[in-house]
């Protein structure tokens, strides 16, 4: 446990030490917050979790167990923008979503402190991602934006009653254990954590969006969703949105509308991602990148590369492993700059 005590403020450690004993699990240090992964004579699946300052804590796990398990929490006052599967959302007592999909429901809710235990049965997928705020947090922004937050108990309860919108969802997409190792990762996950603290702000303030505002966002949740899903296939923002039986001139204004971008911006950004992933990994040639992204031809995924990088696909990757420790954002500037 000397890992968890160095990286988790002791406040915050209630929300994960439990979970941590219980399975029995060997927590080790990335560039942001501890990883392990589950004991074979258990099951499968791992655990990651993070401190984002004195006041937040995010945690990502998928678990999958042999034999059941009661599971003991002991959380101090706290609220929570959640991202789950059907198993785990129906293990949480403030749930007020119905279930709705396998492996991605999203909500916010509060809760008090207190002790819970939670009954988890062998061969379920308990998946989540969990944004935790205590009541500091928000206060610490009531006095940074004291026209945006007020006290932290008012706060906790409007976001609690507020529908987490598809911004919502795509932030707690970006919480991951990969980009927990990579440079700059601890600064990413502070901001993303406000970026969501924010939008629900938005959220409660508003109240619900007018019909074409919640049309648009479920447009835009939908495609994102088989962007993610799909991009190494041959997509085209036709062929979206052929599947969602709209038409292309309506999924673009459905994107500027909710994004401020077109739907193939974001599937080339989605493309471009994974490829500097593979890229950088330094173990496969371009052309077998180009198709593992969605690129028939090697000529278009290098001029789709050199349109958003400012450099060839060969080129990023020989001065990515030459400099490992420039974030990517530099290089791409430097690129852009040659």
């Amino acid at each position: 446990m000397s890992a968890l005590r160095a990286a988790i403020p002791q406040h915050l450690r209630t929300f994960v030490e439990p979970q941590i004993e219980q399975l029995s699990l060997r927590m080790e240090s990335v560039r942001s917050g501890l990883y392990a992964t589950l004991p074979e004579s258990l099951g499968e699946g791992f655990l990651w979790t993070a401190a984002l300052g004195e006041d937040c804590l995010v945690n990502m796990h998928s678990i999958r167990l042999k034999k059941p398990l009661i599971l003991e929490e002991r959380p101090t006052d706290f609220f929570c923008v959640f991202s789950g599967s059907s198993a785990t959302l129906r293990l949480l007592p403030n749930a007020r979503t119905e279930v709705t999909a396998e492996r991605e429901n999203v909500l916010s809710f509060s809760q008090a402190g207190g002790t819970t235990r939670f009954l988890m049965q062998a061969g379920n997928l308990y998946k989540s991602t969990s944004i935790i705020y205590t009541p500091g947090y928000f206060e610490g922004l009531r006095k940074r934006f004291p026209d945006d937050f007020g006290d932290a108990e008012a706060t906790m309860r409007a976001f609690g009653s507020a529908s987490p919108s598809a911004e919502v969802r795509a932030i707690l997409r970006s919480f991951n254990p990969e980009r927990a190792s990579l440079p700059g990762a601890a600064p990413y996950f502070h901001a993303k954590a406000l970026e969501a603290a924010t939008a629900l702000s938005v959220c409660s303030h508003t109240g619900a969006e007018d019909e074409a505002g919640r049309t648009n966002r479920a447009i835009v949740e939908r495609a994102e969703g088989i962007i993610s899903a799909r991009f190494s296939e041959g997509l085209t923002a036709k062929a979206i949105a052929d599947e969602l039986f709209v038409s292309r001139s309506r999924l673009y204004d459905a994107f500027r509308s909710v994004r401020g971008t077109g739907v193939a911006e974001r599937l080339r950004a989605e493309r471009m991602s994974a490829a500097c992933s593979l890229l950088g990994s330094g173990e496969t040639d371009v052309a077998r990148v180009a198709r593992a992204v969605g690129y028939a031809r090697t000529s278009a995924f290098d001029e789709a590369f050199r349109r958003m990088f400012g450099c060839s696909p060969t080129q990023w990757r020989c001065r990515h492993l030459e400099r490992p420790q420039i974030e990517p954002s530099q290089k791409h500037c430097e690129f852009a700059q040659k």
